[in-house]
């Protein structure tokens, strides 16, 4: 009875038996509050089930946290190791070397708390694009004429980096009061452009401009001067290319929106031009048919698009007389488009066989004596 009555007259064991009390509650209590405030949010803000599973994903963690801090720091705010104006008298003695109970003054632990509370509401933040990249890319889908994901995606992005550079400029107003005074004289605008290069934002916007101008998406078959392959990703700073030999070419936005994109996925055929040379045996009406057949063939071909080829003997060569031939094929994948090659080359050299025509090769005439021999 003697030590009770000790323990609760003394003001020391009374802070520190609340202190105790008031962090056990916090840590019984945290998931419990936690979920009941995810659950009032999902309510009021969201009637899609999915969207209430993606909250839930995002705050729970750091709902925990927030009430765990909220009690550690309510803990130590009532417990006889924090001091208000002045520090206690208690002290423990050890050997030689006396400590003070109350080392830290509230103002200081307020600060410090604060640092953490908006590093966890910075986290929340950053976690809850999740929420506006699936909003707006069920919107696009419901209405747009045209797909926005990727340009969502690299908006959610920016506004993931905004979110964390407003949390550190926070933080260091909390920690260096100082920082206040030269970020109020020169603005929050002036302070992101002196942390952010040039370069940077040059970058940024230009992959904003890339997204909605949209010269090409995620898998599409680029060339940019030398560089040749397929996107893989378009970033804040710059867009992947994967190249045909199996090599990642990192390219600078900047760079890209200065430069002239050809965008091979985005043709609706391909032409296919070249010169069938026949041998100058060839007679006339021979050259006439195999022109008409060939004109035939192509205008048939259900891969080929109808009215737009060309046949005709365009000029005598060194060996040969040349038919030009042009014609689109309708299919623009690299192997559809090279098997239809083939079907055709091989129905033309069908034709010239059955009119007895001779595809030439290199010749030459030597003149001897007066007598043409012919070397081949």
């Amino acid at each position: 009875m003697n030590l009770f009555t000790t323990l609760i007259k003394d003001p020391f064991y009374i802070r520190l038996i609340g202190a105790a009390l008031v962090l056990f509650i916090f840590i019984i209590a945290k998931r419990i509050l936690s979920k009941l405030v995810i659950k009032f949010l999902s309510k009021i803000q969201f009637k899609q089930k999915r969207l209430d599973i993606v909250l839930f994903d995002c705050l729970q963690k750091p709902f925990n946290y927030l009430f765990l801090f909220t009690g550690i720091y309510m803990a130590l705010a009532i417990s006889p190791f924090i001091y208000y104006q002045t520090p206690s008298e208690q002290s423990f003695i050890l050997g030689e070397l006396t400590i003070p109970i109350s080392i830290i003054s509230k103002a200081t632990l307020t600060k410090y708390y604060s640092v953490i509370i908006i590093g966890i509401i910075t986290w929340a933040i950053y976690d809850l694009e999740h929420i506006y990249e699936q909003l707006f890319s069920n919107f696009n889908m419901r209405v747009a004429l045209i797909d926005n994901t990727l340009f969502i995606r690299y908006m959610a992005r920016i506004i993931r980096f905004i979110t964390v550079t407003i949390g550190v400029m926070l933080i260091l107003i909390t920690l260096v009061p100082n920082l206040s005074t030269i970020i109020t004289g020169v603005g929050i605008g002036g302070a992101a452009v002196a942390i952010i290069s040039k370069d940077s934002i040059a970058n940024i916007f230009s992959g904003m401009i890339l997204l909605l101008d949209k010269p090409f998406v995620i898998g599409d078959w680029v060339e940019l001067g030398t560089i040749e392959g397929i996107v893989e990703d378009i970033s804040f700073r710059s867009t992947r290319i994967r190249t045909f030999t199996q090599g990642l070419v990192v390219i600078p936005n900047a760079t890209i929106g200065n430069a002239n994109i050809t965008n091979w996925s985005r043709m609706s055929k391909r032409r296919v031009k070249f010169d069938l040379g026949v041998a100058y045996a060839t007679s006339t009406t021979q050259l006439k048919t195999c022109i008409t057949k060939i004109k035939n063939y192509l205008e048939t071909h259900p891969d080929i698009e109808a009215d737009t080829s060309l046949v005709a003997f365009e000029n005598f060569g060194d060996y040969a007389l040349n038919i030009q031939i042009i014609y689109y094929v309708l299919k623009t994948d690299y192997p559809s488009y090279l098997a239809i090659k083939e079907v055709v080359n091989l129905e033309l050299i069908a034709i010239c066989d059955s009119l007895d025509i001779s595809i030439a090769f290199p010749t030459q005439t030597l003149m001897i004596e007066g007598q043409n021999i012919q070397s081949k």
